[in-house]
This record gives C-alpha cells, sequence and structure tokens, in this order.
C-alpha cells in the first residue's frame, strides 16, 4: 500500500567518501580449574563454590559490533547538520553493542548449575547481556575537542594495576585478576572536553581536560565477584557468611557525580607530565556491621548483615613517561594521594562483634549451634553481644606510587628476527596515620576470627616480557606480579593470528602467601580463547 502511494522518493548515499566503518569480534573463551578449590569440612567451604580439578569454570561467549562515522562529508549533503558546517565543527560517531551470554551456568559442573537455579533472578542477569556499550559523539574545532557519550576514560601510564585510572569501574565477575585491564572496564555517561593550548612557556602541547559523570544518570561502580552466590571468580568467603552480605551501591543523585581534570605537556623532547585531580568510586567496596531491627539482645544471627559501601574518594596525582634516549628505555613514573579512602579496621567497621557480651555456658552455645546451624564461637563470640550497634567505616588517606621502564633489547639465541619487549613496574603504599588494626576484609584461611593485614608500607613487582615469531602472527608472552608479603602470579600466553581467527592459550596460577592478589591462590586455571575479527 506504502509504494502503491508514493509517487517520488529521495536517498541519500552515505558512504561515498568511505567514511563508515563497521566491524564485529565475536570470540568465545573457555576456562578449565586445574586445582580444587580450598575447602574443609567444618567451614562448609570457604572458596565457594567448591570446584574440582579439571571443571570448567567460564565458557564465555562475547560478541561486539562496531560503528565509526566520520561525519565532515555528511554535512555537505544533510540540512539537518547545517550548524556543524556553519561552525566548521568537525563531528565524528562511535557504537558498540555488546552482545554476552555465559554458557558454563547451563552445562557446567552441577555445583554452578545448582547455584545458578537456586538464584535464577540474579543470575539471569549476571549470566547474559545485550548492552549498548559504548555510544559517543567526538566534536572538534581546532584546538578544542569534546567527547560527549558512554565512554571509558584512562588515566595514569600503569598495566596490570592501577594507580591514577580509578575513572571507571571494573567488571571483577568475569575472570577477576586474570582479566586484561582493558577488557574488564565499564563505560560511563560521560560528558568529556580538552583544549590543547599550544606552546606555554618551556611545555609545548600544554592540553586542559576535564570529564563529568552525572551521578542522577550513571552511578554504576564495580560490581563484586561474590554477587550473585556462586560465582566461581568470587573473593574467598565461608559459605555460612554469604546470606548475611548485602551490596549498597550509591544512589542516583547528582551528589554521587564523578568528574575531574587533568593538564598534561611535553617538556623538552622527550619527557611527557601530567597532573589530575579528580572524584570516583574504588573498586573494592568497604564493609560494615549492620543490626537489622536494632534489637536489645542479638539472639538472631540473621538480624546481622554485612553491608559493602561504596563512599566516594577524591584522588590527586601527577605522571611522566621519559624516552632516555641513550639506552633506548622509556621509564614511566606515578604518584597519587587517595584522600579520606575507605579502610577496614575489625573492631570499628563489626564493632557489632567487638562489644560487650552476654557471655553464655558451652551447654548453650552448642544449644545455639543445633538452632542456628552455626557456632558463633567461630565468628568470635563468646555469647550474646549486648546492645548491639553498626558499625561504622573509617577512613585513611593512603600515598601509593609507581616506577617502572619498558625496553626493546634482542636476544638473538631466541629470535634473529624481532626484538623482545620488557616491561617491569615497582608498586608502592605508604599510610601515614596507619593503624595496625587495618586488614583486608577477607578471613585468613583456614579461620573465621584472623583478617588479612595491611601493612604501613606494601610493595609489589610486577614485570612482562613478549616477543614476536612467524612474521608477528605468533606471539609468546608471560606476566608476572610478586607480593613481598609472598604472593605470587605467574600467567604465560600464547597469542596466535590466522586472519581473520585470533587463538590464545593463557596458564594462570598463584602461589604463595594469603595476601593481596594471594587471596585467589587456588584458582590455577588454563584459558582457551578463538576469536573472529571481521572489518
Amino acid at each position: 500500500l506504502l509504494l502503491a502511494l508514493v509517487t517520488q522518493g529521495e536517498a541519500l548515499f552515505i558512504d561515498d567518501k568511505k567514511s563508515l566503518e563497521i566491524s564485529a569480534k565475536v570470540q568465545t573463551r573457555a576456562t578449565v580449574r586445574l586445582q580444587e578449590s580450598d575447602t574443609e569440612e567444618n567451614l562448609k567451604g570457604y572458596s565457594w563454590p567448591e570446584v574440582d580439578s579439571w571443571d570448567l569454570v567460564q565458557h564465555r561467549n562475547l560478541a561486539l559490533v562496531e560503528i565509526n562515522h566520520d561525519l565532515k562529508a555528511l554535512t555537505k549533503d544533510l540540512d539537518i547538520l547545517y550548524p556543524l558546517r556553519a561552525l566548521q565543527i568537525n563531528a565524528k560517531y562511535h557504537i558498540v553493542g555488546r552482545f554476552l551470554y555465559e554458557a558454563v551456568y547451563d552445562y557446567g559442573p552441577s555445583v554452578l548449575q545448582d547455584a545458578a537455579d537456586a538464584d535464577p533472578e540474579n543470575f539471569d542477569e549476571f549470566k547474559q547481556g545485550y548492552d549498548l556499550w559504548e555510544a559517543y559523539a567526538d566534536f572538534s574545532r581546532g584546538p578544542v575537542f569534546v567527547r560527549l557519550g558512554r565512554q571509558n576514560l584512562a588515566w595514569g601510564e600503569t598495566d596490570i594495576f592501577r594507580l591514577l585510572d580509578y575513572i571507571n569501574p571494573l567488571d571483577n565477575t568475569f575472570g577477576g585478576p586474570f582479566e586484561d585491564l582493558d577488557d574488564r572496564r565499564i563505560p560511563l555517561w560521560m560528558a568529556r572536553s580538552s583544549v590543547n593550548l599550544g606552546l606555554v612557556g618551556p611545555i609545548s602541547s600544554l592540553t586542559v581536560e576535564g570529564f563529568f559523570v552525572p551521578g542522577k544518570w550513571d552511578a554504576r561502580v564495580a560490581p563484586q565477584a561474590w554477587l550473585p552466590n556462586g560465582n566461581p571468580y568470587g573473593a574467598p568467603v565461608p559459605r555460612l557468611l554469604v546470606p548475611s552480605l548485602r551490596n549498597i551501591a550509591p544512589d542516583r543523585e547528582w551528589s554521587e557525580s564523578r568528574w575531574g581534570g587533568r593538564i598534561q605537556g611535553l617538556i623538552g623532547a622527550n619527557l611527557n607530565v601530567a597532573v589530575a585531580h579528580y572524584k570516583t568510586f574504588l573498586d573494592m567496596a568497604t564493609p560494615k556491621s549492620v543490626v537489622v531491627g536494632n534489637p536489645p539482645l542479638l539472639a538472631d544471627l540473621n538480624a546481622l548483615q554485612l553491608h559493602w559501601e561504596y563512599p566516594e574518594v577524591q584522588i590527586t596525582g601527577a605522571s611522566m613517561n621519559y624516552w632516555e634516549s641513550m639506552t633506548d628505555i622509556v621509564f614511566r613514573g606515578e604518584v597519587a594521594m587517595f584522600w579520606q579512602e575507605p579502610v577496614f579496621i575489625p573492631q570499628i567497621n563489626n564493632s557489632t562483634l567487638f562489644g560487650p557480651q552476654l557471655e553464655l555456658p558451652p551447654e548453650v552455645l552448642d544449644a545455639m549451634e543445633g538452632l542456628l546451624g552455626v557456632d558463633i564461637r567461630d565468628l568470635g563470640l563468646n555469647g550474646i553481644p549486648i546492645e548491639p550497634q553498626g558499625g561504622k567505616i573509617p577512613k585513611k588517606n593512603i600515598l601509593r606510587y609507581m616506577l617502572g621502564f619498558d625496553k626493546q633489547i634482542w636476544i638473538r639465541p631466541l629470535n634473529k628476527v624481532n626484538t623482545f619487549f620488557i616491561s617491569g613496574q615497582y608498586f608502592g603504599q605508604y599510610i601515614p596515620e596507619y593503624d595496625d588494626r587495618m586488614a583486608i576484609p577477607a578471613l585468613v584461611y583456614p579461620s573465621l576470627k584472623k583478617y588479612v593485614p595491611v601493612s604501613e608500607f606494601e610493595h609489589v613487582f610486577t614485570a612482562l616480557i613478549n616477543t614476536m615469531y612467524m612474521k608477528g602472527n605468533l606471539q609468546p608472552q608471560v606476566a608476572c606480579a610478586y607480593d613481598l608479603k609472598g604472593a605470587i602470579l605467574l600467567q604465560p600466553s600464547v597469542n596466535f593470528v590466522y586472519e581473520p581467527f585470533r587463538f590464545m592459550v593463557q596458564y594462570s596460577t598463584i602461589m604463595g602467601s594469603f595476601a593481596n592478589f594471594g587471596l585467589f591462590r587456588d584458582r590455577d586455571q588454563v584459558a582457551v580463547a578463538l576469536t573472529y575479527l571481521l572489518n
């Protein structure tokens, strides 16, 4: 009927200047656990869910469709774009659709299928997603640049771990510390702008940059890996404590907006420097005990909950990179003060468990264990707290810093055609007003009373080396991290390119002490990924 009524039609060919690019990435990734979970019968599963060696713990299927379109040529033909043409503004837009499906909960180990069946509401949202992942428009004229829309913004000079790069939250639920940072950042709806002032005194390309994430529109934070209950990449939490955990995300209010600014420039020919200050939310939530209903006596353990909250943090820092021509080494550095960062001090955050108690005789405690299914003595209680009060979240200023280098070197016996790329980093942390009760909110296996301590000074070293064979189509790499407390992360991998396919095999192991990333020391695994790129 419409075709019969139409007497004239008009069409516009939008890509006669080759300004529109459409590409796609399709990937399937399977991960097998090589070590069974650390469990102990009386703790009812410290690392939950309890998977066995050679269990499939991840089968992630991912598709990304990307559109990039430069509107410069189009502004000459469309009247609706006349304002851009009149003001001589260059415009582009970028769209990425993301489709994700985690299949391990459909045909993986029975413990994972059972977890999904027990909580279908959370798992249905967790294991599949169809998102407008990135969507932004770029506008520029001369030295002024503006980007509006859902996007990622990474500042700083670090790899493997973050320091100044805390603007976008990380997805901790798929793969945890074994995944690359670029694959884990969650885009935010953001307004971002920069102005290049050119040469100012001894500084060339002096650029002033700022961003604003309206909390009314987008106040999302990093999802916690233990939600939903049954995610194999959750932090090791005793299963008996999981029902009491509550994740409290920020409200969508203007007061929860992220914002910040940065000034950067080039000094001389080789030194890039930047100074930044911004407000954000950290990736890890901070817990505090909450007494529901404020009963006079905490006779019902269901009234005791552990809320994980995200207080805002402001960060002031600077970064630099310097190319030293004599040795052909790039030196990198970064320093940042985290102002009033929320910390965990058990006696304050979980003050409910440390207040005065009405001590009970052993036979009464045994009877309570029969009723509750939990021995409260495992929680550090010898009785019932009197007039229990909720905990508070203390805050401390924390100084963090990084020194690193990058170097291309020849190792002829191993590769006669291509160089090896070597990178090393040192991460340090100092707490000026240190409290020796500070800890990571994770219990030291197999205790339910002792937390992982935090030191006044923390030190972590990282290293990475890779090279290329077969005209760049075969790339082996080894990445590692060492915490001076004794935790070690080792991650060798091999990437093979056969256009348009990418094939990757990666082994990951964490060993050593139960500190920092050592909390995941029972997560030894091998991952295999097949990627298809369409341009």
